[in-house]
């Protein structure tokens, strides 16, 4: 059964493409920042969200509160792409 198992890994990772993202594709940050989060979140101050400053260093808490939401804060999953919720969570650890 493990067998089987393993064939079916290849065979998935062989036949699933694969989509890298340009850097066209990437969106811009800072604007997508002053959009969506700036009313709420300030880099060093406290507003109506934690300032990003205090937020988590670790990337996985970033991104769970960016999809599913916290507390007041609404969820982004389904409102923004993949690549722009990731884009979020590097930009506010870059800018603790």
């Amino acid at each position: 059964m493990n067998k089987n198992y393993k064939t079916l890994f290849f065979i998935t990772l062989f036949f699933t493409p694969v989509h890298f993202v340009s850097a066209a594709e990437l969106p811009d940050i800072g604007q997508l920042f002053k959009q969506k989060c700036s009313l709420c979140h300030a880099t060093d101050k406290k507003t109506l969200g934690p300032a990003i400053n205090t937020m988590s260093n670790e990337k996985k808490v970033l991104l769970q509160a960016i999809i599913k939401g916290k507390n007041s804060m609404p969820a982004y999953e389904g409102k923004l792409t993949g690549a722009q919720i990731d884009a979020l969570a590097d930009y506010l650890l870059a800018n603790q």
